[in-house]
């Protein structure tokens, strides 16, 4: 018979996170993540946990066994060295949740290049932050406008 214990257990808040403005004229490209590229997270006492949410500002890896796939951007230059710090290789923001599958292979994305977003909503990874991410700074989506460093490809408008 099932029955109801109070108090329970308290657990890391989980979910997907939304970060689009607006769910009109969104443009996508495909890309392999690279699961070597998301750092593990110890979540609720369980060590070496990968999460990809949506919103995470993703850049295409140039050098090394995952070049051509593509990984989180991160504004760490000196623990980044495979392309992923450089603003002019972002290629987009993920808009496909992967709660667990990165702890087992490579995984195809869905990158947003054009949209209108929610600029405290996209996420980017810093030598701070460590394996969590943070807000997206003003000079990232400075780079994701048109005219911007990433300005190549990726249009972002910031709501």
């Amino acid at each position: 018979m099932t029955t109801f214990v109070a108090g329970g257990s308290v657990n890391t808040p989980f979910g997907v996170n939304e970060f689009l403005r607006s769910t009109k004229d969104i443009k996508r490209e495909h890309y392999m993540f690279a699961a070597s590229t998301l750092p593990a997270r110890t979540i609720d006492g369980v060590s070496g946990q990968k999460v990809l949410q949506r919103g995470v500002v993703l850049a295409k890896i140039m050098t090394g066994p995952e070049a051509g796939k593509v990984g989180p951007y991160s504004t760490d230059t000196t623990g980044v060295t495979d392309g992923r710090s450089d603003p002019e290789n972002i290629v987009g923001i993920n808009e496909t949740f992967l709660p667990w599958q990165l702890m087992e292979r490579d995984v195809e994305v869905a990158a947003v290049y054009e949209a209108s977003c929610v600029q405290a909503w996209v996420l980017e990874y810093t030598a701070a932050g460590g394996a969590t991410p943070q807000p997206l700074s003003n000079e990232t989506a400075d780079a994701m406008q048109r005219g911007g460093a990433a300005g190549k490809g990726v249009d972002i408008t910031w709501k």
